[in-house]
């Protein structure tokens, strides 16, 4: 019995070595085949034994010069495209290369001309759906389906993203930039405070954003009343301070409120992207057992707005929205959910017609709306002040085109048809593309060749290629917006020290440059002149924001190559909220930088008073010192589980004054 049992033992990682050395030799042929570079992995970078190690090995692994300078050790972590940037590219000398393992052939690109073809070839080049079913926690959604289901979602979740509702979107954002600001400045609002929870509460302000315009769900600030919320509304026909929008009433069945469980549920979503909701449940661990509460209790929630729009349809109570996206709404609607449906009693017989789309897959899709969309619009609020912080200078410049387009006029007279197209071709636009090409959402967008399709060709460098089945392809985006190839670059402006120790070493590639994003003639003036067709109040070009997902970058700023900026993916998956996004992360800035400065906290290596007392020699050290360590984290620190963002605890801390009290003005 024993010998049989030992026999089996060593027989199972024999024959799992003896597969593994078969897969690879023959992925390796396939490889081969294609003609294009290669790299030979000994397993796939996700292989979970690999995973569960990963960490501890690196770190000893990287004390070996020889290995640690390997390609093969830094394609080995998972973190790869973020961690070298264009390194791999540069040290391969191609645009273009694959890698292979046992598990499967990578095709991983920088090219601008080839993710041009790929994102716009979307029946040859699919997303591969199967690394999306982690996002199903409520139903099948348009990021989780593919092909002829993909179609379906897409036709009903397009309909909220026009312009009317963009409008909503904007003053909500500025109703929500001024709560911010009034829950960090309190009553002092011609002082300064330092901010220690700005990721967090840039988190909470898109969330508020979305829950509004989205769901009709009105959250206000933490600290503040209502009637303090109230006093930062603007005048809006979408918006009455004195009313708000309609709420939906929730019963009383809960264990955390709609924001504490939308707001843990994001937190822990790692933990229910890896464990079965089953074992979550079961497991005595706190971290898991928070996890599994709040993903029920939100699940309660979505249920109670699902069922609450469903029976306005029913009854009749509501037509087409009249404020607020009404996202639940539109997704019934989309769904074809009509009072005639939900109260039709079929004949004997006689199935009832099936909706368009499921019930979970409209609470999935609404699910992921929140999901995606308020992570990708808070971290660029974010990581736009941190870069700011860090260059005075463009922050100076950015408030002087702020001056510009706003001049004396109050919060309150903002506009919408007016001003947005304005600010997206200003050096505000600017400094939110400059922001998304240094920190994109994702630093990987997945494609594939399908394993039932014949091989894919593309053209690279004026040659054809094929791509075979079953190949996974990564649009490397952090790459792709730092090829030289495809973007004029100036000197480093430290090459001494530069960004990045290895990436693009000697250019300013690596470095926050929103000017770069200015037209040259435009560069002297700090601002582009508006277009008449961006500044009146009906555009339609395609700049306007009258479509429903709008462009990446306005044609008032440098365009780049089709296929080298690629925040929000290109071609027929591109993202649709990402109109949404941009009004709102504009709108925020707007609100902060037109009347106050963000600096680098130097709290812990001296107070305001030594601050003050300090020649400039002084306090530009410190500033450098704490510079330095900001710009380590933004390297060391990132990573991602749905989107990028500092990991591990990490934080900057941001002091926030009024402009005209600025300590470190260099």
């Amino acid at each position: 019995m024993i010998p049989n049992l030992a026999v089996t033992l060593l027989a199972i990682p024999l024959i799992y070595i003896l597969h593994s050395c078969w897969a690879l030799r023959r992925n390796i042929a396939i490889a081969k085949a294609t003609g294009l570079t290669y790299i030979v992995l000994p397993w796939d970078s996700f292989n979970v034994p690999w995973l569960t190690v990963r960490p501890f090995l690196i770190a000893y692994l990287r004390r070996i010069p020889i290995v640690r300078d390997s390609l093969t050790c830094s394609l080995l972590s998972a973190d790869w495209p973020w961690q070298q940037r264009y390194t791999m590219f540069q040290r391969l000398g191609c645009d273009n290369f694959m890698t292979v393992s046992p598990a499967r052939n990578y095709f991983h690109t920088a090219d601008a001309a080839v993710i041009d073809q790929i994102t716009n070839r979307r029946n040859a080049f699919p997303k591969p759906v199967e690394l999306y079913g982690s996002t199903e926690l409520y139903g099948r959604n348009v990021l989780s389906t593919e092909g002829q289901i993909w179609k379906q979602h897409r036709k009903t979740v397009s309909p909220p993203f026009n312009e009317k509702n963009n409008r909503l979107v904007w003053f909500e954002s500025i109703r929500q930039a001024q709560g911010m600001i009034r829950g960090w400045m309190g009553d002092q609002t011609d002082s300064s405070t330092t901010v220690y929870t700005v990721a967090e509460d840039c988190m909470r302000l898109s969330l508020h954003v979305i829950s509004c315009a989205g769901f009709g769900v009105h959250l206000n600030w933490p600290g503040l009343g209502k009637e303090e919320n109230r006093a930062t509304a603007i005048s809006s026909p979408y918006l009455k301070a004195e009313k708000g929008p309609k709420e939906p009433e929730f019963s009383k069945d809960h264990t955390m409120s709609y924001t504490e469980a939308l707001l843990t549920l994001l937190h822990n979503m790692v933990w229910i992207l890896i464990f079965p909701k089953y074992l979550l449940g079961a497991l005595p661990f706190k971290g898991m057992q928070t996890a599994y509460n709040a993903y029920i209790e939100w699940g309660k929630y979505l249920e109670e707005l699902f069922n609450d729009k469903k029976h306005q349809i029913a009854t009749g109570a509501t037509g087409e929205p009249q404020e607020g996206m009404d996202l639940m709404g539109f997704l019934l609607r989309g769904a074809d959910v009509t009072p005639k449906s939900l109260n039709d009693i079929s004949s004997p017989g006689k199935a009832p017609s099936r909706p368009a789309l499921s019930d979970a897959e409209i609470k999935g899709n609404a699910f992921i709306f929140i999901l995606a969309g308020h992570e990708t619009a808070a971290n660029s609020i974010h990581f736009s002040c941190v870069y700011l912080a860090l260059h005075p200078a463009s922050q100076r410049r950015l408030q002087a085109s702020l001056d510009r387009i706003f001049g004396s006029r109050p919060i309150s007279e903002w506009d919408y048809d007016r001003d947005f197209n304005a600010l997206f071709g200003s050096m505000t636009g600017a400094v939110l593309a400059e922001e998304l090409r240094l920190i994109p959402p994702v630093y990987a967008i997945p494609k594939c060749v399908p394993r039932k399709n014949p091989p894919q060709p593309l053209i690279i460098n004026d040659k054809e290629f094929f791509i075979p089945p079953a190949t996974y392809i990564d649009l490397v985006s952090p790459a792709a917006h730092r090829n030289p190839k495809a973007w004029p670059a100036g000197p480093s402006s430290d090459p001494i020290r530069p960004t990045h120790p290895t990436s693009n070493t000697d250019n300013d590639l690596e470095e926050f440059k929103p000017e770069r994003w200015l037209r040259k003639h435009d560069k002297t003036s700090l601002e582009p002149s508006l277009s008449t067709n961006e500044s009146t109040t009906t555009p339609n070009t395609e700049d306007a924001p009258n479509t429903a997902t709008g462009t990446n970058v306005s044609s008032n700023l440098h365009r780049p190559p089709r296929g080298a900026y690629i925040p929000f993916s290109e071609g027929y998956r591109a993202c649709l909220g990402r109109r949404f996004a941009q009004i709102e992360v504009l709108a925020v800035l707007a609100v902060i930088f037109k009347y106050y400065s963000v600096e680098l906290a130097v709290d812990k290596y001296a107070s305001d008073e030594e601050v003050l007392g300090m020649g400039e020699g002084e306090r530009r050290s410190v500033w450098e010192k704490v510079g330095g360590e900001v710009r380590e984290l933004l390297r060391e620190k990132m990573g991602m589980v749905f989107t990028m963002q500092l990991r591990g605890g990490a934080k900057v801390e941001m002091r926030v004054v009024r402009r005209g009290g600025e300590r470190f003005a260099f």
